[in-house]
């Protein structure tokens, strides 16, 4: 990061003055807004917005300056101004707008001619970043909701994705909490959402809606409300697809509320004022049951992808995306994020992007190939594309051109590793190698044929009129041609001829170097050099010690002295500097002419590239999976089996399941565990244990490879594992509050509950973590119960559940689909264990088998990080004390009985424990029995002999209930 910030400058008091009026005066800029001055060299923020700038990236306030005006009417006499440089302010762009969801304006010196950029509508600063390094697409989205009492709820939602030029149309019903639109803008990665101007004030749901945008976090832009409207849709969208019946004859015409969102989205674009839209974009319809449904809280518990601040430093471990992301291309890395926002649902598409996993995983050498010898050359093809095709801003260069011409020419070397490929498949299942072959050919080896046929005439263009032999020379070129070492002069007449005179020129000037060395006895170029000097043209320049030869003699003139050396001309070379300054200007001209033509004649080509780089992407994203698959601490494997979401059967059988991101930790020993879930028989599963034992991670985990497994990965588990498919992953996980919006943590928990009981299906996967642990012990108890209870008996969705009340535990004795599950924790002192509260000597295993943990080993965790010993001495002091209490109250609940209940019971007792050695020593005693055999003995006695004695002695029934 450059430090230098170079002094706002003005030309005198008069431009400064005015200058600070017209920012004074400026109307107040909304919420999370900056603005920004483009000074040309360097870019200047004020007061706030400066203070805000220090702090980001300077990390300190020094750096802020003060400026003192004197304006007539304007209270204000000073004013805090920081100016940064075109690298920090790039820089700045990227943290301020794409990781943090801030607004930029963007004025010039007068304070006029503002440029918009905001996370979803990057096209202003598209020159400003990288868009490579965006992990995805920025899509902004329009909505409007409609609630009537009849209808119910309705929101109409369309969307922009300015990479591939398409327009996306959704109308769905939603519920109360809106997780329907939660989804939506989770599946499709929305950066920005406009809503109508004051529409909250007009209905009350509207306040709903925004707390889940911004939930999302996703950016809330209001925009004018005439604008969502159908008035003029129609005819936009045709100017827009250069479809005529766009809307006439298909299922979208009657999506008349998404059409008002569409056309709000075209006029805050302004679509309409880039001629290159006109006939480039595309439309359809969004359908929110085709993919897997994802609530936020599941984004963040399952770490899909990595947070705002990620930057290369930080272990690319810790998300799923950084984990399976071995994308070389840009466009497949957007597409990844893409395709982890959006898991399938359908168990047959599922099953094709397995195959094709399975088809590069078998193949190492193919895998490596692709990623080494083609993947890895292929450029960032929609930012070209972008460029190439945009005439509102001419940012397209001849060498963007030229790098998709150099893409081209590897085309042919992926279709023969791609060939050859396919015919060293060797898997047992010839059906199964038939549809691989089918499916090879059908997304990559066709499509990128054809594209490949139609762009040699791209190709043959490029060759025409690029003198691709000077480019590759162009760093070793001489000074003459470095200007015009991209067009072949002999493209155009013109412009041959204009080179003929140049090369003429050029060879008068060098006869005249030479001449001019013989003249003086100075060797060519060592001591005599010949320059075009920025000022003077072409010139010779001597050092000031050689210089003495030309002084006093008329013929050379001398032009500037400076530490270089004495700079100096003739008659005659200063005429041929003239003339060749004149020809270059018009070869320039020339060439640009031609080079506009070049580059109008690419933006032709762009749906073919477009399709290209879709092809590509999804190459790349399959490639990705399969080396993530193979490169993993132990292979991820394909499910043996995969339920679909109407299937009978539904079971979740994991066989060592482990978490993929944990795995790869560094210095971890990850313990596989068994998950088993089946329809009907073991549907809710409740897990107990120790703190830090693994409970969290256990329930993640079968999150994290559900989903995994529908976005067409293996999953790292062992062979012989079946899996079902979900239509949703709801999750209420980990402790937040948002004090701003007066949200608590409780409010946050019961919020999040409340959208998962009225979202989840019987074929959804919830996922919860210490529900309940935001109020009181006895209400945060209750409402575990009540949730879980309601969950197995009437949406009987499969469901894990975290918990330190051992109490719900008990559910499993009332309901038949509910199984207790516990992790195992080694204490080596058993004495210890009697006493309850003490957490001596525990070692925890992080395995987990069936059962129920009674303890939660707190004070142990308290020990780890090093409490002061007398707080962990408290801390047991009272917990025992607690513990005693429970246990009085327990004896006040037992029932009293009488000294003669008491010694009746005690004799019947006795002799049922005689009879009970007997008839154990009479069939060879414990050494021949097993325990089974002789508990069943002590039931025998029991049921037979002394059955009327305990009927009617209560001491006898009450150990008996025990």
């Amino acid at each position: 990061m450059s430090s230098v910030r170079p002094e706002l400058k003005f030309s005198d008091d008069r431009d400064q003055r005015s200058f600070y009026y017209k920012y004074l005066r400026l109307a107040d800029k909304p919420q999370r807004t900056i603005r920004v001055v483009d000074k040309g060299e360097y870019y200047s923020v004020f007061d706030q917005d400066a203070e805000f700038v220090a702090d980001l990236i300077y990390k300190t306030q020094s750096v802020i300056k003060n400026s003192h005006v004197k304006i007539s009417g304007i209270d204000k006499q000073t004013v805090q101004y920081l100016t940064l440089s075109p690298a920090v302010f790039a820089n700045l762009v990227k943290i301020v707008v794409i990781d943090m969801g801030y607004k930029l304006e963007i004025y010039d010196r007068t304070w006029s001619n503002c440029k918009m950029a905001s996370p979803g509508n990057l096209t202003e600063i598209d020159d400003l970043i990288n868009t490579s390094e965006l992990s995805s697409v920025s899509i902004i989205a329009a909505l409007k909701l409609v609630n009537s009492s009849s209808e119910g709820r309705k929101i109409g939602l369309g969307y922009y994705d300015p990479n591939h030029k398409y327009i996306g149309l959704s109308e769905f019903m939603d519920n109360g909490l809106y997780s329907n639109l939660e989804s939506i803008l989770i599946q499709l990665g929305v950066k920005e959402c406009l809503l109508p101007e004051n529409a909250d004030s007009k209905d009350p749901e509207f306040e709903k809606v925004k707390h889940v945008i911004d939930r999302c976090d996703v950016v809330i832009t209001e925009f004018k409300s005439s604008e969502f409207n159908v008035k003029n849709v129609e005819q936009d969208l045709v100017t827009l697809t250069g479809n005529e019946l766009v809307l006439s004859t298909n299922e979208m015409s009657s999506l008349q509320l998404a059409q008002s969102c569409a056309n709000a989205l075209v006029s805050y674009l302004s679509l309409l004022s880039d001629d290159s839209n006109r006939g480039a974009l595309s439309i359809g319809k969004y359908n929110l049951e085709q993919f897997m449904k994802l609530d936020y809280a599941a984004v963040r518990a399952l770490n899909l992808f990595p947070p705002p601040n990620f930057n290369n430093s930080m272990n690319k471990t810790s998300s799923l995306f950084g984990l399976l992301n071995n994308c070389k291309t840009a466009g497949g890395t957007r597409l990844l994020s893409q395709w982890i926002k959006q898991p399938l649902v359908d168990v047959n598409e599922i099953n094709k992007r397995h195959m094709l996993v399975k088809f590069f995983f078998d193949d190492m050498n193919l895998r490596t190939s692709l990623q080494n010898d083609f993947l890895s050359g292929v450029p960032d093809m929609a930012k070209l594309l972008k460029k190439i095709s945009s005439k509102r801003n001419r940012m397209a260069r001849l060498d963007d051109v030229i790098c998709l011409y150099q893409m081209c020419l590897k085309l042919p070397v992926a279709i023969k590793l791609l060939t050859e490929g396919l015919t060293g498949i060797m898997n047992d299942d010839e059906k199964e190698n038939a549809l691989t072959k089918q499916l090879v050919s059908s997304l990559w080896i066709e499509p990128i044929t054809e594209c490949g046929k139609v762009l040699k005439t791209y190709e043959a263009m490029i060759e025409q009129t690029i003198d691709l032999s000077s480019l590759e020379n162009a760093t070793s070129a001489s000074a003459f041609s470095n200007s015009m070492l991209a067009i072949n002069p002999e493209y155009d007449e013109s412009l041959m001829n204009l080179s003929k005179k140049l090369d003429k020129v050029q060879k008068s000037m060098h006869n005249i170097h030479a001449d001019v060395g013989d003249e003086l006895g100075m060797e060519l170029n060592r001591k005599l050099k010949l320059e075009d000097h920025h000022l003077h043209g072409w010139c010779f320049r001597l050092t000031r010690n050689d210089a003495s030869c030309i002084r006093g003699n008329h013929k050379y003139r001398e032009l500037s002295t400076v530490k270089a050396g004495v700079y100096f001309t003739t008659k005659e070379l200063s005429h041929l500097s003239r003339v060749y300054k004149s020809l270059q200007e018009n070869y320039e001209k020339c060439q640009r002419e031609i080079v506009d033509e070049v580059v109008s004649t690419a933006a032709t080509y762009v749906p073919v590239f477009t399709k290209l780089e879709i092809s590509v992407s999804k190459l790349d994203v399959i490639v990705s999976f399969s080396h993530a698959a193979a490169f993993a601490p132990i292979e991820y494997v394909r499910p043996s089996r995969m339920y679909s979401l109407n299937s009978e059967r539904r079971v979740c059988n994991l066989k060592e399941a482990r978490h993929p991101c944990l795995e790869q930790q560094e210095n971890m020993m990850f313990i596989a565990n068994d998950i088993h879930m089946e329809k009907n028989k073991e549907e809710f599963l409740i897990i107990t244990g120790p703190n830090m034992g693994g409970k969290s991670t256990y329930i993640r985990t079968v999150g994290v490879i559900a989903l995994m497994n529908q976005i067409g990965c293996f999953i790292p588990v062992s062979e012989g594992s079946e899996i079902c498919i979900v239509d949703s992953i709801l999750a209420r996980v980990g402790a937040s509050d948002s004090q701003l919006k007066g949200v608590s943590t409780f409010m946050s928990e019961m919020l999040e509950m409340s959208s998962i009981i009225k979202t989840a299906t019987a074929n959804s996967l919830i996922i919860v973590d210490e529900l309940g642990r935001g109020t009181s012990t006895y209400d945060g108890f209750g409402l575990a119960w009540s949730i879980s209870e309601y969950i197995s008996t009437k949406i009987k969705a499969f469901t894990l559940f975290a918990t330190h009340f051992h109490e719900l535990t008990t559910l499993a004795e009332k309901i038949p689909t509910i199984s207790n599950l516990h992790v195992m924790a080694h204490v080596e002192d058993v004495d210890n264990v009697a006493r309850k509260g003490s957490t001596d000597n525990i070692t925890l295993l992080y395995k987990v088998e069936p059962g129920i943990s009674d303890q939660s080993f707190g004070i142990h965790v308290a020990e780890i990080v090093r409490f002061p010993s007398k707080i962990i001495s408290m801390a047991k002091r009272k917990a025992s004390e607690l513990d005693d209490n429970e246990d009085e109250n327990a004896d006040s609940k037992r029932p009293h009985f009488s000294d003669d209940e008491l010694l009746g019971g005690r004799e019947t007792l006795k002799a049922v424990l005689k009879a009970w050695k007997s008839s154990v020593e009479s069939k060879g005693g414990l050494e021949k029995l097993s325990s089974d055999e002789v508990t069943g003995e002590l039931r025998s006695i029991v049921s037979t002999k002394y059955k009327s004695e305990f009927e009617a002695d209560k001491v006898l029934q009450y150990i008996l209930a025990l």
